[in-house]
């Protein structure tokens, strides 16, 4: 070991370094908010031995100095050597972010051998079909195949096969559903296989804790947060990531950060890029794409100001020039903050507003450089514009980031349509996508499907059968004591059943708002004898065992053809893509409350269009949903 500093500078006593081969440790950090050890490619000074050139005297968090400011002596930096963390981190996350691994034997997914992926799996048991699809995943790989479509259903243990898989390349690891990142950091077999990072609102700003980082001191004032890689907890945590074999991430952070190509901090592509839960990946993306006039997507004043003009739009050449007003009065507002933050800096208010601002502006930049068809419609006091399809955009956003590609979910309905909606068979040949799919393990006896249908919801004969199907549900509700889930599909048909249903029922209701979704998903999923009358839990629920006994479909959730992306894309015969949107729906809401071999509930139907969907779609709907079908719907 080589000796120990003490060294003072200034009148302050400063940190002891002890130097390793393998590590350089701060003994006086130990504890401390601040690292203990320091990550290759960090800067430790030759005279003093800190790190880099910012150091808070003894441990005060509340002063930072600077030999720039101060007369001390001057700092001759030396690359730090990496070594393991000593537990300062405020989160697991963070504090796996120091850990050094040793070197892995370097793998591409087409070299992988099935035992390869095998020894590597993350749970001491394999689960029914896992080594047989871990095979076929592997044979696809090496016989030139860059993509695997594999539709499984709740319960095959999808997250533990893709993670064998990305914990032996470089890889991102990406899903829609923030739930799922949280069960999977959660689980004891699967947590360390990844470095996992959230977009810069998810982290606190080292500087002012009170604030996340996107408004943190190094955006509201003029401040160079010269070690940000060191301190600032979104940095570390993304230049771990950048470090580890395998990336944990959601679908939007992996589009967003993507826009971020040609700078140094970008995270790239990797060899294998797994997509889970990626049934609705084109949809999506397409609210990444779609630029949005609102009060959520611009400054409040900016959008009160230009409201009356957008209420009276009402051609193509109308919305461009309102567009291009908007676009200034951005413009404007952005210069004029510039000048703010080199003076007396932005309020947390001002910096949200160019947040907002810049994602607005990268929207609109994308919106005018597009070659695609594009829609526009005012909604809600509010200006929409999507391109009819989003295959353009997907390459850039999404399949740039990997080489190789494994796309799961349960309900991919129809692969080839799949693959043509989100630009994979544009980006790759045919014959390099293949399609898995997997059994239920899922006895159909526990989870029937009961016929409960009383006639159509349309809009054009819910006056007629809204009424009866409220006496449906109430019929259910008398055989069902214990939790129930009710989906809606849209608040107006939740409302119809609230006002309708008879008061005997009333206690046991738990409704929610656009506004307080989770709470009231909370409070039903910890009460027991409850009904939870929900729009728009379709997916990304886990109701396993007493926390859902039954669940009633009271209205098949096809698209809103009042949507006139949607109504174009009927308009060029796309009709069974609307039909497969719905079908994709009802088997995701089905799927919500089973999720184990001995989990048990019940899914009942009350709305008569699922006959003519179900007619249409037979074929393209998962043989384990089907096999749960009463005979009343397969005779139809």
């Amino acid at each position: 070991m080589s000796p120990q500093f003490d060294t003072t500078v200034g009148g302050l006593n400063l940190p002891k370094i002890v130097e390793e081969p393998d590590l350089i440790q701060c003994e006086y950090a130990k504890g401390k908010r601040w690292p203990s050890t320091f990550r290759r490619g960090s800067e430790i000074c030759l005279r003093c031995d800190r790190l880099s050139c910012t150091f808070h005297p003894r441990g005060d968090l509340t002063q930072i100095f600077q030999p720039d400011w101060k007369p001390l002596v001057k700092h001759e930096t030396k690359p730090a050597i990496i070594g393991r963390e000593q537990g300062y981190h405020a989160s697991p996350a963070l504090e796996r972010s120091f850990v050094v691994k040793p070197k892995l034997k370097e793998f591409t997914p087409g070299n992988l051998t099935s035992e390869d992926v095998l020894e590597a799996f993350p749970s001491p048991k394999l689960r029914a079909y896992q080594k047989e699809i871990v095979t076929q995943i592997v044979e696809m790989f090496v016989s030139g195949h860059r993509c695997v479509i594999l539709a499984a259903p709740t319960g095959f243990g999808k997250s533990y096969v893709n993670a064998a898989f990305a914990s032996l390349v470089p890889s991102f690891y990406a899903t829609p559903q923030l739930a799922l990142i949280d069960q999977i950091m959660r689980d004891p077999y699967l947590r360390d296989r990844f470095v996992e990072i959230r977009g810069r609102r998810n982290y606190r700003c080292y500087y002012q804790p009170n604030r996340p980082v996107h408004v943190g001191k190094c955006v509201t004032t003029d401040f160079p947060c010269r070690d940000r890689d060191t301190i600032c907890p979104y940095w570390i945590q993304k230049v771990a990531a950048k470090d580890s074999r395998s990336i944990l991430t959601s679908l939007s952070y992996l589009i967003a950060e993507g826009q971020t190509d040609g700078s140094e901090s970008y995270l790239g592509s990797r060899s294998l890029l797994v997509l889970d839960e990626a049934h609705n990946l084109e949809e999506q993306c397409l609210s990444h794409i779609s630029l949005r006039v609102s009060p959520f997507t611009l400054p409040i004043n900016v959008f009160n100001e230009k409201l009356p003009e957008l209420l009276k739009i009402k051609t193509d050449s109308e919305v461009d020039s309102f567009l291009e007003s908007v676009e200034a009065s951005l413009k404007t507002i952005a210069e004029r903050s510039d000048r703010i933050l080199e003076s007396t800096g932005l309020t947390t208010v001002q910096a949200e507003d160019i947040d907002k601002i810049q994602r607005y502006l990268t929207s609109y930049q994308l919106y005018k450089r597009s070659k695609s068809t594009w829609v526009w419609q005012i909604r809600k006091d509010e200006l929409l514009l999507q391109p009819i399809f989003g295959r353009e955009y997907l390459r850039d956003l999404v399949w740039k980031r990997g080489q190789y590609y494994i796309v799961s979910s349960a309900t991919i309905m129809e692969p080839h349509e799949y693959a043509e909606l989100t630009g994979l068979s544009d980006y790759l040949k045919d014959d390099e996508i293949s399609f898995l799919t997997v059994p239920s393990t899922f006895p159909p006896e526990n989870r029937p499907i009961i016929d409960a249908t009383i006639g159509r919801l349309s809009a054009q004969e819910l006056s007629v059968n809204m009424p009866k199907a409220i006496r449906a549900v109430e019929d259910i509700l008398r055989k069902e004591p214990g939790n129930v889930a009710i989906h809606c599909h849209s608040y107006r048909h939740q409302q119809n059943l609230l006002d309708g249903i008879s008061e005997e029922f009333k206690p046991r209701l738990i409704a929610h708002t656009g506004r307080d979704r989770e709470e009231k998903l909370q409070e039903w999923m910890q009460s027991r004898g409850k009904v939870f009358v929900s729009v728009a839990f379709n997916e990304g629920q886990d109701w396993k065992y007493d926390v859902c006994d039954a669940q009633i479909l009271l209205k098949v959730p096809f698209p809103d053809l009042g949507d006139k992306r949607i109504a174009r894309r009927l308009d060029m015969g796309y009709r069974d893509w609307y039909d497969n949107q719905a079908m994709l729906e009802v088997v995701q809401a089905y799927g919500r409350a089973i999720r184990a071999e001995d989990d048990k509930a019940r899914f009942y139907i009350i709305d008569s269009s699922f006959n003519r969907l179900l007619n249409n779609r037979w074929n393209e709907t998962p043989e384990w949903f089907r096999e749960a079908l009463p005979q009343s719907f397969r005779n139809r």
